[in-house]
């Protein structure tokens, strides 16, 4: 089938399929990034890095395309709770977290991100809506190094000292470890 015999959904897929292979490509020579361009980067691998931007990244409330001018938040990682799905390794019932937490027991469930104070302690900020963190857990499958906007003060119910584990490690906090992508973990 030659191009011309293409429809314009054929065509649109073709031109998909063409662009995965050259950021795949760019990926396997160790320059492609989804963070921060490199002032040396030349204007073939800006494109090349706006593409695979535009290709990889699951978009969510929060997640800065639209608000770039707002600090993006710096996560150690992040849980989700919900009544029917908890992490893997907490010992406790959903009920039990949500009365050590002094929170509701609510039947949406709650999204934690572990992060860090001014000072460099680490906290927990507690958020009623899980679907930001969600979104950041898609990216962060894919291997996708992104992270949200700083909260509003009417979507954080609660901050607390130390971190709430297991967690899934944000992508640097997995670098940091030595871990090849974010895994769940527990961390003292």
């Amino acid at each position: 089938m030659s191009r011309t015999d293409l429809s314009d959904i054929e065509y649109l897929r073709h031109i998909e399929h063409l662009a995965r292979e050259i950021v795949n490509a760019a990926d396997n020579e160790g320059w492609l990034t989804l963070a921060t361009i490199s002032d040396e980067a030349t204007p073939l691998q800006r494109a090349v890095i706006e593409t695979a931007r535009r290709l990889r990244h699951h978009h969510f409330n929060g997640d800065g395309c639209l608000d770039e001018d707002l600090p993006l938040m710096k996560l150690a990682g992040v849980v989700i709770l919900r009544p029917d799905a908890l992490p893997v390794g907490m010992e406790e019932s959903y009920s039990e977290i949500c009365d050590r937490l002094n929170v509701e027991a609510r039947s949406g469930g709650w999204a934690i991100w572990n992060t860090w104070a001014k000072d460099g302690q680490p906290i927990s900020i507690v958020l009623i809506d899980s679907i930001g963190t969600e979104g950041l857990l898609t990216n962060w499958a894919r291997g996708i190094e992104v992270y949200p906007i700083t909260p509003l003060p009417a979507q954080v119910v609660l901050t607390r000292q130390g971190w709430i584990t297991p967690m899934t490690l944000s992508p640097a906090s997995a670098r940091k470890l030595g871990a090849t992508r974010p895994t769940c973990q527990t961390l003292p």
